[in-house]
């Protein structure tokens, strides 16, 4: 996102992600396209625009406002938002276990955040609308588990799911930010870096989508989504590696993503219970 905007950024994103997993999606779902019904595009339309113009967007726009590690820990509350979802409209009935541990995730996640946006707040008044940004990603994945499920258990493969959301993303972000992606993508032309970080950006995505949506298909949301929420421990790990320079890593951050840690263990053990 280094001299990229943030909606040209997940439109390129997005195009990437797409790319590989039409190709998945065409050879081992093929079956499964063709019995779509009309009406299911519908639904697909509808998942592209809570996950791509809802989540991601606010998503991307908070990691240029907060940073990536303060962003994916607060998106980490999707798993709050999917299981007040999953239990109000879907009629899931998680274990106690479960809710238990998805009450440790959030109060690790407390623990991660809360020194953190105080000092964010003190010194920049306009961190609050990333935070808000991030919350309101959180929200929107909380609501693509739900939709996702319903549709790979309504359609089918979760290939196919995921590359008809991807499909409709880039409808909807490309009128948005589709020249000012083509201009900043041409001003970077011929720099291996951008590319490669690009490419990997979505790729990561891609797998993270499809990987997702099969864990749904196989699970209740209540379950899959404090399990994906361990995502913040990747970032803290990845952003101290490649760009340790950009994010301000403190001890309370760590703390909490341990407490996090042993949230999803309990949800873990309670998904078997």
């Amino acid at each position: 996102m280094q001299g990229m905007s943030p909606l040209a950024s997940t439109l390129v994103s997005v195009v990437v992600s797409f790319c590989p997993t039409v190709i998945l999606a065409l050879i081992f779902a093929f079956s499964d396209i063709q019995a779509l019904p009309p009406e299911a595009l519908g639904w697909f339309f509808l998942l592209g625009v809570i996950n791509f113009l809802g989540g991601r967007t606010a998503s991307f726009q908070a990691i240029g406002r907060i940073g990536a590690s303060r962003t994916a820990a607060i998106q980490a509350t999707a798993a709050i938002f999917a299981s007040v979802f999953a239990i109000t409209i879907t009629g899931e009935r998680p274990h106690f276990v479960v809710l238990l541990g998805t009450l440790t995730v959030v109060t690790g996640l407390t623990t991660a955040m809360g020194n953190s946006i105080l000092e964010g707040i003190n010194h920049n008044r306009g961190a609050l609308i990333g935070y808000g940004l991030a919350l309101v990603a959180a929200a929107c994945y909380g609501g693509t588990n739900v939709i996702a499920k319903e549709l790979t258990q309504e359609y089918g493969s979760p290939l196919m799911v995921s590359a008809f959301a991807l499909f409709f993303g880039i409808l909807l972000l490309a009128p948005l930010a589709g020249s000012s992606a083509v201009r900043e993508v041409r001003a970077s032309r011929g720099n291996p870096k951008f590319a490669l970080s690009a490419g990997l950006a979505g790729l990561a995505a891609a797998t993270g989508v499809i990987a997702l949506y099969y864990a749904l298909e196989r699970a209740d949301v209540s379950v899959v989504s404090p399990i994906v929420s361990t995502n913040p421990i990747f970032t803290l790990i990845l952003a101290q590696i490649f760009i340790s320079r950009m994010e301000n890593l403190t001890k309370w951050l760590f703390l909490g993503v341990t407490i996090t840690v042993a949230g999803i263990i309990v949800v873990s053990i309670g998904s078997t219970l």
